[in-house]
């Protein structure tokens, strides 16, 4: 396991450690038919919890402490090693500059090497793509402890690497990212709907709404299973969390014009930076310091 690489190297000296390692624990495990599987963060966490019960023995590879993150605003742009966090990503983009951002998921505990492996679900998404469609450079090892970057390898394992599971064809130790332009002030809302307050009918109308509406606009669905009051009936209750990338004054003509079902008010709008959006569709308010996703 290679928890032990010490974070607090430059960059580029912590990579070329990182690579000297892996490659010998690849050459010196790879004939003794060991399978060799790789982590960060909570992914890391899994792999232990399941290794007590895994059918052949492994080597696991812990990237948690490899987790240097390098924006480059005037490139937008960004290297991002294997090791990092959805939210250490989003909060070292803030700390540089407040209108680029990097399109990806809403939980900032996430390991961006298992998200980016897996496509990359976000809210921006309907503008901008998954995440795994704003990987521009990768730094890659391959089974024979080679390193590649995009010009060295196919591209048809660059593309598979996107989405269609990393660690399936190697082991990715830094990802380069295309930063997104966005409004330094973007809207967000949440709307609660119950099946009694007409939810079902609402969430009708946004299948067919949200394919054809403005792509600066983004809402998902949550769904939560719920008591009426103080009874023991049932009934499902729906999360609208909307985002949008421009102000109220833009939003709310388009949704009185387009979704007036889902009824979006003023009153409900926050217009925030858009690290702000990854605290509140993190879990939290759009009040609390930025530090905590990098934490």
């Amino acid at each position: 396991m290679l928890g032990s690489i010490n974070p607090t190297l430059p960059n580029h000296q912590s990579l070329l450690l990182l690579s000297m390692n892996l490659r010998f624990e690849l050459l010196f495990y790879a004939p003794r038919n060991m399978d060799t599987r790789s982590g960060s963060g909570p992914e890391a966490m899994i792999l232990r919890v399941f290794s007590s019960t895994a059918d052949v023995p492994f080597v696991m590879i812990d990237f948690t402490n490899m987790r240097s993150i390098d924006v480059d605003v005037a490139n937008s742009t960004a290297w991002v090693q294997a090791g990092a966090a959805l939210g250490e990503v989003y909060y070292s983009i803030s700390q540089k500059t407040d209108t680029l951002y990097f399109p990806a998921g809403v939980c900032p505990s996430v390991g961006i090497g298992g998200y980016l492996g897996g496509g990359g679900y976000g809210n921006l998404m309907r503008k901008y793509g998954l995440g795994a469609d704003n990987v521009v450079d990768v730094r890659f090892m391959d089974v024979n402890g080679d390193i590649l970057d995009r010009s060295s390898m196919r591209k048809e394992l660059f593309w598979a690497i996107r989405g269609g599971g990393a660690s399936s064809f190697g082991i990715v130790l830094a990802w380069k990212l295309r930063l997104v332009p966005v409004p330094e002030l973007v809207t967000v809302f949440v709307v609660d709907k119950t099946l009694e307050e007409g939810a079902t009918e609402i969430f009708h109308k946004f299948q067919t709404v949200m394919p054809n509406i403005d792509r600066n606009l983004h809402i998902r669905i949550q769904m939560f299973g719920e008591n009426i009051g103080n009874t023991t009936k049932k009934t499902i209750r729906m999360a609208f969390e909307g985002i949008y990338q421009g102000t109220s004054d833009t939003l709310i003509p388009l949704l009185e014009e387009y979704f007036p079902e889902l009824n979006v008010t003023r009153e409900i709008c926050e217009e925030v930076k858009m690290v702000q959006t990854s605290l509140l569709f993190g879990g939290f308010s759009t009040s609390t310091p930025t530090e905590i996703l990098a934490n």
